[in-house]
């Protein structure tokens, strides 16, 4: 199987044509790219939504594309601004 790395605009365009239109799994797809099934899930959804690779060019590269939420981080972010919120 190939692995593939690279900018997340091609990735996008990559994901959507495979899974869309040579019927690959999302799994399959978000697999080969190194990225995260939601990730894939997500770009698959905005195009399937708009009909464009990126829905709005003007933000393109969103850090909320490419990470997945973590409660376990956000506890402990918290927990270290709590113990000392005059620190902020």
């Amino acid at each position: 199987m190939l692995f593939v790395t690279m900018f997340d605009d091609t990735a996008r365009l990559l994901a959507v044509s495979w899974v869309l239109f040579e019927a690959e799994s999302k799994k399959t797809a978000a697999k080969r790219l190194l990225r995260d099934r939601s990730t894939v899930a997500t770009w698959i959804k905005a195009y399937k939504d708009t009909g464009e690779w990126w829905p709005d060019p003007a933000i393109r590269n969103r850090h909320a594309d490419n990470v997945l939420f973590n409660k376990h981080f956000v506890h402990a972010v918290t927990a270290v601004v709590m113990s000392d919120p005059e620190q902020l």
